[in-house]
Parts: structure tokens; sequence; C-alpha cells
């Protein structure tokens, strides 16, 4: 039997929780139209079929742009788009500014050529991309129902109706960094020993580095710096126990801060770097016991929320949101001394002091004729995932059993802390990884399960049914059960194709798998789930699917996509920690070091105690295996073209090609009709669809493309030639087919306008991990 929160999916074992994700476009599919150029595209071909000539095409390209360049002013004077691009780059809005300075007859160089190039960047991101972030990205907590039959859509008045201005929390701890300069405040903030560091005796273990002899004073200090307790509180204690030479508060202070400054131990305000620095902050400041600097700390604090508040407030005008984010800067700085912005570039660094998220104002039930049609292809994406993350571990396992063994030729016991680094580098390192070897064989069964033909460039789509793979698909990837832990839980991101929910009840429509997060509860994160009145709901139910108590590592502050509102796993209050490096917040009294983990073999396995338990070394890795397993769903090998892969009505591969920078033939050209010649005969050579999208290798997101517009085609010119100019040699480039297409976003809106959404789901695995046997299964739970 499910857990409450579980339905079964279809006729299949596997179980679909109840709440999933909308994750939707805060600008219509249609706003992507507003630059296409048809006639020009036409004009283009028929000059390259030699059925026109030049001076035909370049009348109709000269007009298509000016007609383009009138549009870009409209869009750049309509007031959602502004403030958007004040909400994440601010600085551009003066870029929009320019292009508005330049009206009819618009003239145009190349400043207003990249300016334009800019605008449509942003445009297009807003229009076709369902990222969570602010307004123009809005998410939705979604129904799964079984017992009804339709998917259900009803629209509210607005495009949002929840919208929340948080402080990123590297300004808090900017903030609270600041206050710890204080010398009436520090005493009242706690000390905390390294998460990573291990004390034993008058030893500091520290892993990869020497242990370090301490003085006995010392020692009692590191040994009472949990982060619980106040500086002045562990201070009265030392003194009172007669710890040697630390007779009055001022030797206490005096040893921390060179402890502090040799880095073994912190002593500031003890902030997570997540989203909840901003109450921990509050509760650190209401319990200074001096009045005049509790009330010194909270004015300061007040003036940071006060200005957060007011860029709140602004939401809605642009230009009043511009004016409240450089008084939040400038409070900022004041305040702390800091730059008001950091990671100039970055993707998932939270760059700015604040960000808005928002709930979009629709309900939205999926019922059970969508998820029993979803459900025959996907269970067989399913056993294929759970014979990967099986396959995953083994090779990992095999490869942390070498490291070990190199570490102890006599089979003894070594700490996890003497072989961190190493066995660190197989999930993260630059080398050669154990997962290379797995993901070739995964491509291998799927091409001979689908009996894949060898030679694909002539083919445009493949299909199958459900119903002719199921006999197949458990002697192609034979597993019994998930490779760890984690591995037990799934998170396929799911696109709709479908003009709307009504098509969809009509059977018109198909679905595409877009990502197929293997072993990684996306859902999970305050991403999300501020917008549920149960705090931490997601990582609770996460936790009891995974059947064990969870070993999380403790994260230091710069980590990939370790940002605040996109740290990769909330953590719950039955989790144990693991440290193995500086991480700003860490609860020391539920966290092991690394240099305090023994590993043994058990049954010729590496075998981990940690909390009192033994688990295999694995699941002490499980966070890092997830990272992996997450980016190693790739049904097809990278060929030169991949026809788009159909199961039932489950498209699992788009149409994909790839070639590189250089052979387009794009990169070398500098006048915009030329550039524009070059793309509809590049187009035309690969077979490629009018939209697509493009992901250059040098570039973390793709870009949007549309073959019949001069500035979507100028806007690709110009980041192919950049990536050239960024890395030495050739660049990789693929393109995939726009899938769905703006007449295929579904979501509707309160315009009347349609817009694009992806689902987000979580998928768990009836079967649990070998090291969660011993507990009871989700079926025994009931």
């Amino acid at each position: 039997m499910a857990l409450p929160h579980h339905a079964r999916l279809g006729d299949s074992e596997w179980l679909i929780w109840r709440d999933a994700l909308l994750r939707s476009t805060g600008f219509p599919a249609s706003g992507l139209q507003r630059f296409a150029a048809p006639d020009c595209a036409a004009a283009a071909d028929a000059h390259l079929a030699g059925d026109a000539d030049h001076e035909a095409f370049l009348g109709a390209f000269l007009a298509a742009v000016d007609r383009t360049s009138t549009e870009v002013n409209r869009v750049a004077a309509d007031p959602r788009l502004r403030e958007a691009i004040a909400w994440q780059s601010p600085a551009v809005v003066g870029l929009l500014d320019s292009l508005l300075r330049n009206q009819e007859p618009i003239r145009r160089n190349a400043k207003r050529r990249y300016r334009e190039e800019q605008l449509s960047r942003f445009w297009q991101r807003y229009c076709a991309k369902t990222e969570t972030i602010g307004f123009f990205g809005p998410s939705l907590w979604i129904t799964l129902d079984p017992t009804s039959p339709d998917v259900t859509a009803t629209v509210g008045d607005r495009l949002t109706d929840g919208r929340t201005v948080f402080l990123e929390p590297w300004a808090v701890l900017a903030y609270g960094d600041r206050l710890a300069q204080d010398p009436e405040i520090r005493p009242w903030l706690p000390p905390a020993r390294q998460p990573h560091h291990r004390l034993d005796g008058r030893q500091l273990h520290r892993p990869g580095l020497p242990s370090v002899e301490v003085s006995a004073a010392q020692a009692e200090i590191l040994a009472a710096s949990d982060g619980s307790r106040p500086a002045s509180q562990i201070a009265a204690a030392l003194i009172a126990a007669g710890a040697p030479g630390l007779e009055q508060p001022a030797d206490v202070y005096a040893a921390m801060a060179q402890l502090a400054e040799q880095k073994l131990l912190t002593w500031n305000a003890h902030l997570p770097l997540d989203t909840t620095a901003e109450s921990v902050l509050e509760a650190r400041i209401a319990a200074i016991g001096d009045p005049a600097a509790r009330e010194r700390a909270t004015l300061g604090l007040r003036r940071l929320t006060d200005a957060r508040d007011k860029v709140a407030v602004a939401a809605g005008d642009a230009h009043a949101l511009t004016d409240a984010l450089g008084l939040l800067a400038e409070e900022f700085t004041s305040l702390t001394g800091c730059e008001p912005r950091r990671h100039g570039g970055a993707v998932y660094a939270g760059r700015g002091l604040c960000y808005e998220d928002t709930t979009r104002d629709l309900q939205l039930t999926l019922g059970r004729r969508f998820l029993d049609e979803l459900a025959p292809p996907m269970a067989i994406v399913l056993q294929a995932t759970r014979w990967l993350t099986a396959a995953l571990a083994e090779a990992f396992e095999r490869e942390l059993l070498h490291v070990c063994a190199k570490a102890s030729d006599s089979g003894a016991d070594v700490m996890l802390g003497t072989i961190w680094y190493k066995a660190l580098s197989l999930f993260m390192g630059s080398g050669p990884s154990p997962a290379e070897a797995v993901l070739d064989e995964f491509a291998d069964r799927w091409a001979r399960l689908l009996e894949l033909p060898a030679d694909t460039r002539e083919v445009r789509e493949l299909r199958w049914t459900a119903t002719d793979l199921a006999g197949k698909v458990d002697e192609a990837f034979p597993a019994d059960r998930p490779g760890w832990s984690a591995a037990r839980l799934h998170s396929p991101d799911l696109h709709i194709c479908a003009r709307s929910p009504e098509a969809v009840n009509e059977g018109d429509y198909r679905v595409v798998l877009g990502e197929l997060h293997a072993a990684v509860p996306t859902m999970e994160g305050q991403l999300f789930s501020w917008a549920r009145p149960e705090p931490r709901w997601v990582t609770k139910l996460v936790a009891q699917d995974y059947g064990i108590r969870r070993v999380m590592p403790l994260f230091p502050a710069v980590w990939p996509r370790n940002a605040g509102r996109l740290v990769p796993f909330e953590r719950d209050v039955d989790d144990h920690f693991l440290g193995f490096a500086p991480a700003p917040g860490a609860d020391l009294t539920r966290t092991t070091p690394v240099s305090g983990i023994p590993v043994s073999l058990r049954d010729g396995a590496p075998t981990a105690t940690v909390d009192g338990r033994d688990l295999p070394l694995i699941e002490v890795f499980s966070a890092f295996l997830s990272t992996v397993a997450a980016d190693a769903f790739k049904l097809v090998a990278p060929a030169e073209h991949t026809p788009r892969l159909v199961i039932d009505h489950l498209v699992v591969v788009r149409e994909t090609w790839r070639t590189t920078c250089e052979a387009t033939d794009l990169t070398a050209i500098r006048d915009e009709a030329g550039e524009f010649l070059a793309a509809r005969r590049w187009r035309g050579r690969l077979g490629l669809p009018e939209r697509c999208f493009v992901k250059i290798a040098t570039e973390a997101k793709p870009l949007y493309i549309d073959f019949t517009s001069p500035l979507y085609v100028s806007a690709l010119c110009a980041s192919l030639r950049a990536a050239l100019k960024r890395q030495s040699g050739d660049v990789a480039l693929t393109v995939t087919e726009m899938l769905p297409d703006p007449a295929e976003a579904w979501v509707p809106g309160p315009d009347g306008e349609s817009y694009f959404g992806e689902l987000r789901f979580h998928i768990t695995d009836p079967r649990p991990a070998a090291a969660a046997v011993a507990t009871p299964t989700l079926e025994e739970t009931t």
C-alpha cells in the first residue's frame, strides 16, 4: 500500500506524489511571434533557390528589419518587461531607455544593433523558458487526483496571487559579519568549531591536512564551541570550571579571537546560508544581553528589512522598483561596507540583495485519464532509471573500495578524513569518472531495446508502443531495487503539448519528457516550499520515502547552485550532517566530521560508522552520487542527428542536431543581410525547424532562435562569435527542436493568452534500497 502522499501511477508499480508543481512563464507564448518575419524568410529562401534576385531579398530584409526595430521599441516600453529586467539586471533598464530615445525614423548602427540583441535575449527568456523566478516565472502547487477523470484549470483574475520579497542569505550573513566586528556585540555571538574538524584531547584532526596540537585552554574552548551558546556564556562556564589560563572573560575572548584568526573556529552570528538566515539572525540579536548593543543591532537589521519591504511595495512599478532597489543597496553598503552585488554574470549565484518569488493565480488538477495514459511509457523509463541507479552505485562503490584499499594495505579501518578528497574526486573531479562507462552502457541498452537504426541522419521520428516494450524492458534493464536510498525518488519534468486543458481532456495532446532528474527530489527547497503553510513539508516526506535517516553534507558557502533559495537540499530535523569543509551555520550537535568516521570492510564492501549506524559508504556519499545521477539520464548517445523518439504519446527524446560554431558558417559574416542568408542556408542544409533552442557549450543556458527573424538570427551569430572568442578552437553546438511550440502552450492566463508550463513530479520507487531494507518499507508503514 502507498503512503497518504502517494497515488499509484496507473497500473504500474510506481508511486507518484499527489502534489506536484507547475513552473510557468510570466509572458505569453505569443510574444515570441513579435520579432518573427516569415515574409523575409520566404524572400531569402527564394533568393537562395535562384527564384528571386538579391535586390528583391534585400528589400524584404530591410523592411523586416525596420518593422522589427519598431517592435523592439514597443517591447522596450512594456512596463512589465521593464520591471522584470529591473529585478534581474537593473543596469539594463538604461539600455531600454537608450532604445526608446531612438524613435522613428529609427537610426540603426552597431550600438543600436547590440541593444536590440540584448533585449531579444531577455524577451525570449521571459516568453519561452519556464524558470521559477519573480512574477515572470510564477510557480504553482497542483493536485493529482486519480478519482477525478479530467484535467481541470480555474484561472484567476491576475497572473499572480502571491508575491513575496526575500533578502538573499548572503546579504544577511554580511550584516551578521559586520555585527561580529562590534566589540560590544561579539561576546553575545556563538563561536563554533569547524564542522569538518575533530577534537581528540588536544589534537585537532583536519581532513587532508596534518593534525594540530592546541593548548589545554584552546581545547576547552573548542570543545565548548558548538554554535549553540554565546561566547559570554561559554566564558562564564569555563571560568567557573577553573579552565587553565582562563581567569576572566577577556582571557577567553582573546583565545577565541586567536582561534578564529587561525580558522580553527568561527566567531560570528553563525548563520546558515539559506532562507532561514534572517530569522536566525533575529534570534541572535534578541539574545544580546547588553540593551544598548541589542538596540543598535536591531536598528541596523530593521533598516535592512524596511528597505526590503519598500522593494516589495514597489513591485508592479518598474520606476519605483528601481528606486527602491537603489535605496536597499545604499542601506546595505552603509550597514556592511560591502558592495550590493556579487558574482557578476553567474547563473545560480544569488547576485543581488533580494529576490521575489511568486505563485500563479490558477488552480490546476490532473485527473485519472492523464495519469493512466502517462503510466505505461513512464514505467518503461522508470525501470531503466532503476537500473541506472543500481549500476552507478555498483561502479562508484567499486572505486571507493579501491580508494580504501590503497589507504590501508593491511585491510585495517581507515578514517574517512584521510581518504575524503580522493573519494570526493570520483564524484566531482576533472578526471575520468566511474559514471562514464555506466552512461555508455545505459545508451547502448536503450539502443538495443528500441532497436535503433545505426544511421538516423534521414529519420525525423521513431515511434513505439509501451505494450511492445513492456515485455522487453526488464531484460534490457535488469534491476530489482534502486542503488542507494536517495535513488528511490526521481523527478521528471514533463511538458504538455496542447492548445488548452480542454484539448488534453479531448485526447488532443502529447507529452514531452524534458528532463529526468534521477535520485533528486527537485520539489524540495525554499524555491517552492515558501508558498506552502507547512514548513519543510516536502523535506519530511522525502526523508520518509528514503526509508533511512539521511546523512546530509554541510556544503561550504561557495558551492555550485548553493545560493540561498537554490540550496540543493533542505535540512530535516531528523537528518544527521556530514562536515567536510567550512560551512556557515552548521548544527554541530547533529554533525560528524569526516575525520571522525571510521571506514571498514564488511563482506567485501566499504562500510562507514556514522551516527551510531553502520552504513554502506555509498550512503555517506549519497548527495554527491545523486548529483551525478541527476545529470546522467541521457537516453541516447550523442550523434550528428538524433530523431524524435516517442513511446505512445510520450516524447522521450526531442529531435536534436549536434555540430560546432564554425561549422555553421555564421561566425565570419558581419553584415546582417549576409548573416540572415547564411542562417537560412544552414537551416535548410540540416533540416532544422523554424524555431529551435541552441545550446552553445560555453553558455549555461540555451538560446531561443526563430530562423525567420533577422533579430534572433543576429543575436545567435553574436553568441557564436563570442563563444569562439572565449575559447581557443572550435566550440560544440547542440540544436534541439522547440517542443512544445507556441501553438502548443497550454497554460491559460487571465488575459486569454496561453503560457508555457512545465510539470514537475516526484515518483517513488516502491522497492527500498539495500541500506533501508532493515527499516519498514513504504507498504509496511501503512
